[in-house]
């Protein structure tokens, strides 16, 4: 098995460099666009708090921080998962595409069964999500359920 960096994969199949190239940014999922909601919400209501206390003739020098700290801490959040909360899911697909039937096939046949096989291709490809392995190595086994589809085979 190849190792692959991701220097390896700065073009992408279309010519253009970048995840996305021309295109943009991939889209944002309703999750992550209530997760970003809630969260500002709330490092908003952490501003709110904070100046509110500021203001209060009685306020306390712990209080001011703590609600700052509360609203840096929120906000901060909600930006990381705007900005990068997708690129490992789009790191983990990109490879998971990339990855050759054979290289799946050997993880497979040197393995004692699904948990190894997957774990052996996670070990030899840094970056491959835990839900794209399992995907690769059931599809590879001949068995067609899905991660999301393993509660409905009864069981």
């Amino acid at each position: 098995m190849t190792s692959r960096t991701p220097s390896d994969h700065s073009v992408n199949d279309s010519g253009s460099a970048g995840l996305h190239g021309a295109d943009g940014p991939a889209p944002r999922g309703p999750q992550t666009v209530a997760y970003v909601a809630v969260t500002a919400l709330g490092g908003i209501g952490a501003v709110v708090v904070a100046t509110v206390e500021m203001v209060s003739p009685e306020a306390g020098t712990f209080d001011v921080l703590l609600w700052s700290a509360l609203a840096v801490l929120l906000l901060a959040a909600a930006a990381r998962r705007w900005w990068f909360g997708a690129s490992g899911e789009d790191r983990s697909r990109r490879i998971a595409s990339e990855l050759g039937a054979g290289e799946v096939a050997e993880a497979v046949q040197a393995s004692s069964g699904e948990v190894d096989a997957v774990r052996r291709l996670r070990v030899a490809h840094p970056g491959l999500g835990l839900r794209d392995a399992v995907e690769l190595v059931r599809r590879h086994s001949g068995d067609g359920r899905t991660v999301e589809g393993r509660g409905s085979g009864g069981g």
